[in-house]
């Protein structure tokens, strides 16, 4: 059985793809670079920038 070519697939395929074959460490790593180049400058903030952030978006219940 031939590999099928991971760098064609989309996104979504690769995904479905690796979930059906969750032992292709091929696959998971295509698909994780794949994922990074999606967003190569991901925004960092501080701890109490995502706590103020989750505190605005579900009010008190995210202490």
């Amino acid at each position: 059985m031939t590999k099928p070519n991971f760098q064609e697939m989309t996104l979504k395929e690769l995904k479905a793809y690796v979930l059906a074959n969750r032992y292709d460490d091929e696959a998971f790593y295509t698909y994780m670079d794949k994922r990074r180049a999606g967003n190569p400058n991901p925004v960092m903030i501080t701890i109490e920038e995502a706590d103020a952030k989750l505190k605005r978006r579900f009010g008190q219940r995210a202490i």
